[in-house]
């Protein structure tokens, strides 16, 4: 297992989720006892691979200290499923791919949670505390209980959303698969990725749209002020014939 160290020095267990497909057993199907010197499978090189561009691209965000800050800290709401997600996960990437500031460009830190209280005055209320946790970072925070965006997304975007379940379930949604991503500290041992379309177009510079929602309008005014502020930007258009893996 990977590991990664908060800017505390502290180390971490980095889990990877989803598993990479291809390290997934199929259904019935039997693992060979392991040989004393049993050679590396290439669903082995799979995982280590993923999990060292996880590890990668986590050890390039916590360099962001308002990324590090609120990983540390955010677990003190007594909320347990919840991610730091979008785009300053992947802009804290693209600035240091580019040789920027990490913060640089950053308008605001996004974590959804999920509470099953579903009360705009309990979502007013972790607002308000997490802004008290977080009061020393020069940074805005918007803070979101997933359970609660069907009632005001309609209205906002001008199409239905059915509730959500999970948090996750919400980064599933975004207007871009390249941003689909949540980071989050487990405890005192864990820190979890959510990549449910890999990292490597984090990576690479490439942003791709989601069309599990008719967000077109919306991937193309964010795609578009990214690759203002990011010229080296891939962006692939919305609607295309065929769309090739990058």
């Amino acid at each position: 297992m990977v590991h990664v160290f908060l800017p505390g020095g502290q180390r971490l267990r980095l889990r990877l989720f989803p598993r990479p497909k291809s390290a997934r057993k199929k259904r019935n199907e039997k693992e060979a006892p392991p040989g004393l010197f049993a050679p590396a499978t290439a669903d082995a090189a799979v995982v280590v691979a993923s999990e060292t561009l996880a590890a990668r691209v986590v050890e390039f965000c916590l360099v962001n200290r308002v990324n590090a800050a609120i990983l540390e800290r955010f677990s003190q709401l007594g909320i347990r499923d919840w991610w730091l997600t979008s785009g300053c996960v992947v802009q804290t990437v693209w600035n240091l791919r580019c040789g920027r500031p990490a913060t640089e460009g950053i308008n605001d830190y996004d974590v959804v949670y999920f509470s099953e209280d579903t009360s705009a005055e309990a979502e007013d209320q972790v607002i308000r505390d997490a802004a008290m946790l977080f009061d020393d970072l020069a940074a805005a925070i918007q803070v979101r209980n997933q359970a609660r965006v069907h009632e005001w997304y309609p209205a906002k975007f001008g199409i239905a959303y059915s509730p959500l379940t999970t948090a996750s379930e919400g980064i599933l949604r975004f207007p871009s698969t390249t941003t689909a991503i949540g980071l989050k500290r487990t405890g005192d041992e864990f820190l979890d990725v959510y990549a449910p379309f890999g990292l490597a177009n984090v990576w690479d510079m490439i942003v791709k749209p989601n069309r599990v929602l008719p967000l077109a309008d919306v991937y193309g005014a964010k795609a578009e002020r990214w690759q203002r502020q990011w010229p080296r930007l891939i962006v692939r258009p919305w609607v295309v014939e065929r769309e090739s893996e990058a």
